[in-house]
Order: C-alpha cells, then structure tokens, then sequence
C-alpha cells in the first residue's frame, strides 16, 4: 500500500510539474530573441554577389512566413535550410553560405516567431513551418528535388518531416538530437547530482511531455529508409550529445553517412561546420549527386 502511495504521489508531481511548466521544452529549446539580440550586435556579413527573392508562405496556423529564395540561371533542385535555437534567418544564411552557387537553389527559412515571421515561436509550430515551405516548393518546381539541410533544433524537423510531407531527394543534419529525449540525456551528463534526481527525474519528465510527438526523432528515423542521410557532428559537442547523435544513426536503415568534423577550437563544437572547408565539400558532392543527377 505505501509502494503504491508513493507511485501515486509520483504521478501526481509529474502531472503538477507538467502544468507548472506547460510549454517548458518550447521555452528551453527555442530562443527568437536571443536570435534577434544576437543580429543587433553581430550584424551578418551581407552576401551582395547573391540574389535573393522573398517567398511568403502560410502555416497551419494561417501565420504568414518569410524565406529567402537564391536562384541561378540553370539551377536545379532545391535545398531548404534552417538553423538552430538562436539562429535568425540572416544568420543561418551566412552559416550555410558555402552552399550558394552549386548548381541548386537554396531556400534560407526561420520559424514561426522569429524574424519577422507572424506568431510566438512554439515546438508545435515547426513541422507545420518546414511543410509550408516545402509545399511552395513543390507547386513551384513540381518535376525537380528537394533536399532539407538542418541544424540543431532543425535536425530535429528535418529528419521528421517526411513523415508529414513524404520523401526528399536527401537530408542533412548537423548536431542531431531527439527533443524527446534530451531531458533525459542531460541529466544522465549530471550525474553527480544524483541525491537530486528524485527532483530532477520528474521535471525531464515534464520537458519530454511538452514536445509534441511529432518531433519524436527516435521514432521518425526508424519510419522510413528510403532517403539519403547524412549526419554531421562533432565528438566534443556538448550542446547535443556525440553518442545520441550517432544512436540515432544507427538506428535509420536506409542509405547513410556519419562524418565527423575536425576543426577544434571550442566552445564551438556545435557549430563547427562553417570552419571545415573538407566538410562542406562532401556536402556539396551530397547534394549535387542527388539533386542535379536525377529529375523526381
């Protein structure tokens, strides 16, 4: 009787917690305005060779998105691009730079609440966000491909996606990780706070409640096996965890790679990509190979 008692109190402390901090994995994860303080001090470095257009699209929610279209004479395929937590679309656009002018276009997009991007940037949000972008995509350019390159956070929709929208000619993701189960993870890293756990254990619990089962990457990569994957991620990363990144490689049956950059030089090993020119000339080959070799 006390055994289930405690159980109860238990469920009780979870069920509290989760109300206390409804929309708590939202607020952890995702951070619009530190993105905008961010580009008020360190303006992006503008990209003046390159031509944009603005593309205006709509979500589930009917809120109105901005993204940036770069497109060449003779480009073929597209390659849609998202950052992580405190990225703006300006500055995601200048971390995947390298991947202007290679014979594809490259569609740059932020999230609902960001930039100027209508609503309040919500976990709920992203996969309907990445859907409406790739929509526009596939009304504009109906014979041709689309690849999804994702950051952090964006790994996360990246990697989901196709089960709302439906295959994509290849996905890249650097810093993967499962929103699921990154409350869970950090708190195995604090381990030496074991006498809190009792404490802890139900607030992590409360975290993985809060994100919507649609970002649950575990179960998205095991899904579907017909998309080539690449996985980007450094060993010393300590934002998202090297071994979560790769369990989730592991557990994706279909064509993949797992490279590992080299640049050291921290604390940037979660955005190491933008300083590993090897890197981001396998990159490129990726895309183009799946991108330019075949119409879809």
């Amino acid at each position: 009787m006390k055994q289930s008692s405690s159980q109860h109190s238990i469920v009780i402390l979870i069920a509290i917690l989760a109300s206390l901090l409804g929309g708590c994995a939202t607020r952890l994860m995702l951070y619009p305005e530190l993105a905008r303080s961010m580009e008020a001090r360190h303006p992006p470095v503008p990209l003046s060779q390159h031509q944009a257009q603005k593309v205006v699209v709509k979500n589930d929610s009917g809120q109105e998105l901005h993204g940036l279209l770069f497109e060449s004479a003779g480009d073929f395929g597209t390659v849609m691009v998202s950052g992580g937590n405190a990225m703006s679309r300006a500055h995601t656009l200048e971390y995947y730079r390298s991947l202007l002018g290679h014979g594809f276009r490259l569609l740059v997009f932020s999230f609902q609440g960001y930039d100027e991007n209508e609503g309040h940037a919500e976990l709920t949000s992203l996969i309907g966000d990445a859907a409406a972008y790739h929509a526009y995509l596939k009304s504009s350019y109906p014979s041709e491909g689309i690849a999804y390159m994702g950051h952090s956070i964006s790994s996360a929709v990246a990697l989901c996606l196709p089960l709302r929208v439906g295959t994509f000619s290849a996905i890249i993701v650097e810093g993967a990780f499962d929103p699921k189960a990154i409350a869970y993870t950090k708190l195995k890293q604090l381990w030496y706070l074991f006498p809190l756990y009792p404490i802890l254990l139900p607030i992590a619990v409360a975290v993985s409640a809060t994100v919507p089962d649609e970002l649950d990457v575990t179960k998205c990569v095991a899904a579907y096996r017909d998309i080539p994957i690449m996985f980007v991620h450094h060993p010393y990363d300590t934002v998202t965890p090297f071994a979560s990144a790769f369990d989730l490689f592991s557990r994706y049956r279909g064509d993949k790679q797992f490279l590992i950059p080299r640049y050291s030089a921290p604390p940037q090993y979660h955005t190491s990509l933008q300083n590993d020119m090897s890197i981001q000339s396998e990159i490129i080959r990726f895309l183009q190979a799946r991108l330019l070799a075949q119409p879809q």
